[in-house]
């Protein structure tokens, strides 16, 4: 298994990681056979877009910690973070220790069956704040030979607890 990349902060000199966004997009179609930038009314800026969406959408490397390569805006305000901090996280800390072994198998049910959609479970930011999030998409990122780099979770609503 080949591991994602370990990107820079996002901005307009990487294009807000327009081509990883669009790896992540093309990972969803083939794991799940939509196309959620069309499903969104995304603009032709997809970085730009997914930057700055009403939703959460994240990435893990696929190394040995799953530690988390991408978040958009959304993503690091509901965990608390700057991207330095999320960016080095491991994906398992995004949930409260109890939630753990639920969103394990999640994670088994993603490695089977490519993805998982519908998805709702409790997450807890870096400062303690709980919130569920509900109706997730979660899928292995695989690239057009079949080669895993990773997870990614798209998140169209959450609640604070």
């Amino acid at each position: 298994m080949q591991t994602g990349p370990i990107l820079p902060p996002p901005g307009a000199g990487n294009d807000w990681h327009d081509a990883h966004v669009r790896r992540l997009l093309d990972a969803f179609t083939r794991a799940t056979g939509r196309d959620l930038a069309k499903e969104l009314g995304a603009s032709a800026d997809l970085g730009r877009f997914f930057h700055d969406g009403d939703f959460a959408l994240l990435s893990h490397r696929g190394d040995a910690d799953a530690t988390l390569n991408y978040g958009n805006a959304r993503a690091l305000a509901l965990w608390e973070c700057g991207w330095e901090d999320f960016t080095a996280m491991p994906s398992r800390q995004t949930a409260p220790r109890p939630d753990r072994a639920e969103r394990e198998t999640m994670m088994t049910q993603v490695a089977q069956k490519g993805f998982v959609e519908g998805y709702s479970g409790e997450r807890i930011s870096r400062g303690g704040r709980r919130f569920m999030i509900r109706d997730g998409i979660v899928w292995r990122l695989q690239d057009a030979d079949g080669a895993s780099f990773g997870v990614a979770a798209f998140v169209p609503r959450f609640d604070y607890l």
